[in-house]
């Protein structure tokens, strides 16, 4: 590992200076065992990190002498999965939610956006974080400040989005490494009904995957991210967390997963027939947030919690063996436990240095709902029957039975979106305002999804799937479908 003299030599004799962002690291030194006392403090932490990383990060604090001085005996870990969830426990002040941790940018601009997170206060640890986090990484910002120019959220670790790939899995069934996002949609990656050689989360139960759906969207645009990512659902099975789409690829059951960083390092930990591939110029690096929350109960002990996070020795806890994360300060590199995590500080520096995409936060955030919802009714709801419709273009497209012009006017068709990017801002807003709407939103993206795969089944196969149009051509149903009046406009009038 290169590491410049200068700049450790002046990390180690920080190190030996008491201050109070300097905490003990449970890796290489010897833990003080907190004690009971009447007056001790529990911390509550909503969050969607893991149980391993709860315990790494908890075992870490709690035996630092600042937790045992503030008589901090214990982190209570709170997990939601949906943006309510969150919204649910942090606007409540009967559960005395003191952090929000983990779950990418766009849920924390959400809560923020709901008044749900507390602006850091405390000068010595806004100019120490200011001091030590950059702003942004890889173009991308690793803090977010209010229009009054408060600190509200600020990365504690960083990730990379791409897949996994299971190599045995490949060659068994003849398939190429893929290395772009466009090419996992193509008629290759399908193998046959049975067998998949994808594996995707679905959104409402996966931030990491949802932050990748993102990605493409941004990337090709509106009509052809969807065209993507309905193809490449066809590919794949859908899974119901990130933690599952990665075991199917560890396991062989697939050969590629949708897969944030870390859990590609994982997964080639637990089988080194699996890497982890960065989609070439077509991924970004994005910053895991910590904030307090608007009903915190112990603001100094939260305070403390931070000191830690932000800390070298904090920050090195990412590296611990079974979390293998990437930290947000490259000081965590340094320390004596960093120092052996040269895996890892190359991955670091090939993340720092990702030619990603121009990633736009606040479009994220504004399209979060319907990004989540519409892929999840038309996708994941309709998946059967869109793989069967997907089975039958690329049966009849290898077979010879249709030639790659009406292959390609069938994707078009497959993939069709029955309302625009702009409004797509609209549907957002009302779908979070009022669930009655939203509701009816997700029963016309279902039929709408279901019509327009009936329709080329049809057409391919010549007879009917579920609630078919049986008189109808394929173009004509989807004429048919993208006439249907937008919710939005029948309940303006």
């Amino acid at each position: 590992m290169k590491i410049k003299n200068l700049t450790l030599i002046a990390i180690l004799l920080a190190s030996l200076t008491v201050g109070p962002f300097l905490s003990v690291n449970a890796e290489t030194n010897n833990p003080v065992t907190p004690i009971a006392s009447p007056d001790a403090t529990t911390l509550t932490v909503v969050t969607r990190h893991d149980t391993t990383i709860q315990a790494a990060f908890s075992t870490a604090f709690l035996a630092t002498p600042r937790a045992v001085e503030l008589g901090i005996t214990d982190i209570v870990f709170l997990q939601a999965t949906t943006d309510e969830g969150w919204k649910k426990l942090l606007q409540d002040p009967s559960k005395s939610v003191d952090l929000a941790w983990g779950g990418g940018p766009a849920l924390f601009n959400t809560m923020n956006n709901w008044g749900l997170l507390k602006a850091v206060d405390n000068t010595t640890l806004i100019d120490y974080i200011n001091t030590n986090v950059p702003d942004i990484i890889a173009g991308a910002g690793m803090k977010l400040n209010n229009t009054s120019g408060e600190l509200i959220w600020i990365a504690n670790a960083i990730s990379s989005f791409g897949f996994t790939v299971n190599h045995n899995f490949l060659d068994q069934h003849g398939l190429p490494v893929p290395h772009t996002w466009e090419e996992l949609a193509s008629p290759t990656y399908y193998i046959n009904p049975s067998v998949k050689a994808i594996s995707m989360g679905d959104p409402p139960l996966t931030t990491s995957n949802t932050r990748i759906y993102q990605i493409i969207l941004q990337a090709f645009g509106w009509e052809e991210g969807w065209s993507i990512m309905t193809r490449m659902g066809a590919n794949s099975g859908i899974y119901p967390g990130s933690v599952d789409t990665r075991a199917a690829v560890v396991q062989g059951e697939v050969g590629i997963a949708m897969t944030i960083d870390f859990y590609g390092v994982i997964a080639v930990d637990e089988n080194p027939n699996c890497e982890y591939i960065i989609p070439e110029g077509q991924s970004i690096v994005n910053g895991d947030p910590i904030a307090l929350g608007v009903n915190v109960d112990d603001q100094e002990a939260a305070e403390a919690f931070l000191e830690y996070l932000f800390s070298a020795d904090g920050q090195s806890v990412w590296l611990t063996e079974g979390v293998n994360r990437l930290p947000v300060m490259e000081s965590a590199f340094w320390t004596p436990f960093g120092l052996t995590k040269e895996p890892l500080y190359v991955l670091y520096n090939s993340t720092l240095d990702n030619k990603g995409i121009d990633f736009n936060e606040t479009e994220a955030t504004d399209l979060l709902d319907v990004t989540i919802y519409y892929f999840h009714n038309t996708i994941t709801s309709k998946h059967t029957l869109l793989r069967q419709t997907w089975g039958e273009m690329v049966s009849q497209l290898r077979d010879g039975e249709i030639n790659e012009t009406y292959f390609n006017e069938l994707v078009v068709d497959l993939g069709r979106v029955n309302f625009t990017f702009e409004e797509a801002f609209i549907i957002n807003e009302e779908f979070i305002s009022d669930p009655l709407v939203a509701a009816e939103y997700e029963s016309a993206w279902r039929t709408f999804a279901g019509t327009k795969y009936n329709a080329i089944y049809q057409a391919l196969a010549g007879e009917p799937t579920e609630n078919p149009l049986p008189t109808l051509p394929v173009v004509l149903a989807i004429a048919v479908l993208a006439a249907i009046p937008i919710i939005r406009k029948k309940r303006r009038n």
